[in-house]
């Protein structure tokens, strides 16, 4: 009998789960995006250029944090969802305790090596002591970031984490609020106290103590799976292993840190501290437009990992749409303001002499061309590695960091400054393009596997539906071998599942939803994987005493008694409102 995947025509949990994340993702972006021009806006409000120089100057220093710490903490979430979302509860803690060790160790070294070897690292970056000006406020910076590493890093780290345990809404107000202070605490130290650039790293810093707090303190007395252990044997390779999978996207870190020290030398010998000063306007302006891209492949990183884990293919493609959509308004929102409106950006910037206002407007609206290109790779790039397949993100991000960007950043510096900003969206373009053709002569994708061995349907909330389905699924079992046995099981496991959702967990008059996922395996197994909109309801805490046990045994409990002796592993946890099951027979 050839079988057919059952679903229904809507997908019922997508839509709610995206945008639980999305407005708390998108609250974070604009928050950090506001953040780290904060520093650029009051130093250049306070130092005009050479203030704006002096922030330019730190970027790669700034870069090497990110890589890291992003890729710990992307790589490190990205296997800790689809863990959960496979029942592997124990591993995934492990995965968190591995990732906060790695950090740590990281961020101390930075700290500790960064601080003993600063001159001859302010040197690399482009500045010695004869700049006078220049080589102070970029000293003054750099010694209170690099000491703040480590809150760098777990900040960011638990961010990611958070949003993947269904935590969004700590992920959300922690960071809104520590950056929130920041912006408010650069004001004071740098406008108010004239602190200068050391004003602008010291706010940075307190924000993010604020932050963790939050982080910390949100998580008191709630359930959770973020609980640290002691490192053992397999926390070195945990750490590989998820700083690899997070490097397919973070290397991007680094190819800006390359880009920037490039630049950087380039505009400083065209055009002095204006051009670099110019350079850290389009940086900081970006931060308004990428980080909205950025804040959707956040949101839709935890959903596209756990439907990959439960191999939920329609789910995932509805995910990544909702996710390019969403993500491509709000860039596109963005990107008008600041082509139509620059003159405004560089006021807020502390850029109003005439010459450098000019070229600085001049940047912006060339940058914003390549903007929406820009957030398309982003997008691109967040599906792909959610879904495990790192070698398109790589690639992606190799071309637009380095391979494409590079040459274009030698080649129109030799046409001047005003033209020099065209190799944006030059390099952003030429990587869709390229992308696109490597992608159909490949034939690269994300593989569905077998997509026959999958089992999918949502139940409308009655009996009715749960029978005409329960007959649909021992056909699939018997289609892929299972004996007369193993199908009674696998179909038993459904009805008794499914009658105690609907009985305990779906409220009257509620209208309720069973989505249910069966995979076939190869070694003959059958994986259930069934989300619900109930109320938080798990079935497997169901009084089970064996008859006879106890006087007021619940009957209707016996089946759920008779699936936790056959089944092999069975995991019960509230993900992104709703509750979800997963169960091999």
């Amino acid at each position: 009998m050839k079988h057919q995947i059952w679903k229904t025509g809507k997908d019922r949990f997508t839509g709610p789960m995206y945008y639980k994340l999305w407005w708390p993702a998108m609250l974070s972006s604009a928050g950090w995006a506001l953040s780290d021009m904060a520093d650029a806006v009051v130093v250049g409000q306070r130092m005009g250029a050479t203030g704006l120089a002096a922030i330019s100057l730190i970027l790669p220093v700034y870069m090497i944090n990110c890589m890291v710490a992003h890729g710990l903490g992307l790589g490190g979430s990205i296997q800790f969802s689809t863990l959960l979302s496979n029942g592997q509860e124990a591993k995934a803690k492990k995965v968190f305790s591995a990732i906060l060790l790695g950090a740590a160790v990281c961020s101390l070294s930075t700290a500790v090596f960064g601080n003993l070897f600063i001159t001859q690292l302010l040197g690399l970056l482009g500045t010695v002591r004869e700049d006078g000006a220049l080589f102070y406020s970029t000293r003054d910076y750099l010694q209170i970031l690099l000491g703040a590493a480590p809150l760098f890093y777990l900040s960011n780290i638990l961010n990611y984490f958070l949003r993947n345990d269904s935590c969004q809404k700590i992920a959300g107000i922690g960071s809104v609020t520590g950056n929130i202070c920041d912006i408010a605490l650069n004001i004071f130290l740098v406008l108010g106290m004239n602190m200068g650039t050391r004003g602008a790293a010291l706010s940075t810093a307190l924000g993010q103590v604020i932050t963790i707090s939050i982080y910390l303190g949100g998580l008191w007395k709630r359930e959770h799976h973020l609980h640290m252990e002691l490192p053992g044997r397999e926390s070195m390779g945990l750490i590989l292993s998820c700083m690899r999978d997070g490097m397919a996207t973070s290397v991007q870190y680094l190819y800006q840190m390359i880009f920037f020290l490039i630049c950087n030398n380039i505009l400083i010998r065209m055009s002095g501290e204006s051009g670099v000063a110019v350079f850290d306007l389009v940086q900081n302006t970006s931060y308004l437009i990428l980080y909205l891209y950025e804040g959707t492949a956040r949101a839709m990183q935890p959903i596209l990992s756990t439907y990959h884990g439960e191999h939920n293919y329609r789910g995932r493609r509805y995910a990544a749409i909702l996710g390019f959509l969403s993500g491509i308004l709000a860039g596109s929102l963005m990107i008008s303001l600041v082509v139509l409106f620059p003159r405004y950006f560089c006021l807020l910037f502390g850029i109003r002499d005439g010459a450098t206002q000019a070229a600085a407007m001049g940047a912006l609206r060339i940058y914003g061309l390549g903007a929406f290109f820009a957030g398309i790779s982003i997008l691109t790039c967040n599906y792909y590695q959610s879904c495990e397949k790192f070698l398109a993100p790589f690639l992606i991000e190799t071309m637009r960091g380095i391979a494409i960007l590079l040459p274009c950043t030698i080649l129109f510096s030799n046409f001047g400054t005003g033209k020099f900003w065209w190799l944006f969206p030059i390099t952003e373009i030429s990587t869709c393009v390229i992308f696109l053709v490597w992608k159909k002569i490949a034939r690269y994708t994300v593989e569905e596997e077998d997509s026959s061995r999958v089992f999918q349907y949502t139940i409308e909330g009655n009996a009715a539906d749960l029978a005409e389905v329960c007959q649909g699924l021992e056909g699939f079992c018997e289609q892929w071998g299972a004996s007369v046995k193993q199908q009674y099981f696998v179909v038993m496991t459904l009805e008794e599942l499914g009658m105690a959702i609907l009985t305990h967990g779906i409220r009257e008059n509620a209208k309720g939803y069973i989505q249910i996922t069966v995979i076939a395996g190869e070694d003959g197994k059958f994986k259930f994987h069934l989300r619900d909109n109930a109320v938080k309801f798990n079935p497997f805490s169901l009084e089970t005493e064996k008859a006879g046990a106890s006087e007021g045994v619940n009957l209707d409990a016996m089946g759920i008694l008779v699936l936790k002796e056959k089944a092999e592993e069975f995991y019960y946890q509230r993900y992104q409102g709703f509750n979800s099951l997963v169960l091999t027979i």
